[in-house]
């Protein structure tokens, strides 16, 4: 059987997590699939048929959609547990597919005083293509937040708590999601101010619309930890291009400042620090001038009103405010690489319709980040760790930026499919279609970081290609 599996499609995708917590501690949950579904939130868990969760054992795997779970529990064979080896801490699971297999590993290992939980998800057979898009990318969604559950219930003696409040505000999108997971994981108290509440949330939860002050900003108070605010909140930035929706862009952002800035003002206690999440899209079409954050931000017809006009107006709120904190930090995030990041689904669309060659001329800048690097940063600027940044403005971007050519070739390489270059004609016809702005595709800027530079910071994420596989 392994030799005919060989000639097929093959496909695998691994998240990680550091816990700070005992490794034994997380294997003796992770590894009893019967406890699953109570953390891994991405399918409803596993039906175990003996209690010996040996070699062998029969498990049927739950799996998401409303369409697709019914349909895989009437037709599926069941699995069953093919490797277990608690000296490893290492648990899988295989399930049968169509002329192959699909299999999900977990493996605890120990490092840095905690532990990191790696999933894997791996497909084998001629139906690999179409089981990659309606049940392996999505076992894998939120993974880092399945984690923060699953730190939560681990035994308070098992794992470390560190006595630091991190409030954030849009805190439910992709990258406060992950911020959260990351902070939850590592011990800290973390509090997200939301609009909706979701169920089964890993960190506490404060409703606020963005606009009045309320009872959310007993979260800015803390008896015995000092308080770290990061404000992420806005609209979604990616509207089509008209007047009233950049207004609302801008509004969302500044606004949201304000009413933070207001309910510190009033706070006892300083905030220990203040990140305000602006963005690298704030130097419009770059063209071919480098951006670090000793640049001034462009005028004329370069300043795209979407890009350097709401990103402007956001970074002159938070300016305004003098914000009542300690430290305070200006983060222009690029574009932050993970194979969840949304900006990767249309791009990714896009190749798999056979479209995925150069946009444009294929010569604009693409500035990006890793997630792990992102995250690592944040880490920084509370004071996580040993290496300390100046206050002020900080640019969240790898010192070497691609080409728009260069990026839809990585796609390309990973899909593993040819693609036709889409000019410019294609992008402006599916962002009417979509809703969106073809600008964020045909734009671009070649912006690196001199104060991350100067402090030495090391990026873990060099790989672009392989960052996008998760890697």
């Amino acid at each position: 059987m392994a030799q005919t599996l060989t000639k097929f499609t093959r496909w695998q995708r691994t998240e990680s997590q550091y816990l700070a917590a005992d490794p034994e501690a997380v294997y003796s949950i992770v590894g009893n699939l019967s406890q699953t579904g109570s953390w891994m939130k991405s399918f409803d868990g596993f039906v175990v048929h003996d209690d010996q969760r040996g070699v062998g054992t029969k498990v049927d795997l739950l799996a998401p959609g409303k369409l697709f779970g019914p349909l895989h529990q009437k037709t599926a064979p069941a699995g069953s547990i093919t490797r277990r080896n608690p000296a490893q801490r290492m648990v899988e699971f295989t399930q049968p597919q169509p002329g192959g297999e699909m299999v999900l590993r977990w493996q605890v290992d120990a490092a840095d005083t905690g532990a990191i939980l790696r999933f894997t998800v791996a497909l084998r057979g001629p139906g690999t293509t179409a089981f990659k898009f309606s049940v392996a990318n999505t076992l894998c969604e939120d993974f880092a937040l399945a984690c923060a559950r699953l730190f939560k219930v681990i035994p308070s003696g098992a794992h470390r708590t560190v006595p630091v409040r991190v409030v954030i505000s849009g805190g439910r999108g992709f990258l406060g999601r992950n911020l959260v997971a990351e902070l939850v994981c590592r011990g800290l108290s973390v509090a997200v101010l939301t609009r909706h509440i979701e169920a089964d949330f890993p960190a506490d939860q404060y409703p606020w619309d963005g606009l009045h002050q309320g009872a959310w900003t007993s979260a800015l108070s803390h008896a015995k930890y000092p308080v770290h605010l990061i404000n992420l909140a806005g609209e979604r930035v990616d509207k089509r291009n008209t007047e009233e929706n950049i207004a609302k862009l801008t509004a969302s952002r500044v606004r949201t400042t304000q009413t933070l800035a207001e309910a510190a003002a009033g706070l006892d206690t300083p905030l220990a620090s203040w990140i305000q999440s602006s963005t690298t899209a704030i130097f419009g079409d770059g063209g071919e001038a480098e951006f670090t954050e000793d640049s001034p931000v462009p005028t004329g017809e370069r300043a795209l009103p979407e890009m350097t006009g709401v990103a402007s107006a956001w970074e002159q709120a938070f300016h305004d405010a003098k914000v009542n904190a300690e430290r305070s930090y200006v983060l222009r995030s690029s574009l932050v690489m993970h194979p969840d990041a949304p900006l990767l689904k249309p791009l990714t669309a896009l190749v798999h319709a056979g479209l995925g060659g150069p946009m444009g001329d294929g010569r604009q800048w693409f500035s990006w980040i890793g997630l792990e690097d992102w995250l690592h940063l944040v880490r920084i600027l509370l004071g996580l760790e040993d290496t300390s940044l100046p206050v002020g403005v900080i640019h969240a971007a790898h010192p070497v930026p691609l080409r728009n050519a260069e990026v839809m070739a990585a796609l390309r390489s990973n899909a593993g499919l040819p693609g036709l270059p889409t000019g410019t004609l294609l992008p402006k016809l599916g962002a009417a279609v979509l809703g969106s702005n073809a600008r964020v595709a045909l734009t671009g800027r070649k912006v690196s970081s001199r104060v991350l530079a100067d402090a030495g910071f090391e990026f873990r994420q060099n790989d672009f290609a392989a960052t996008l596989n998760g890697e």
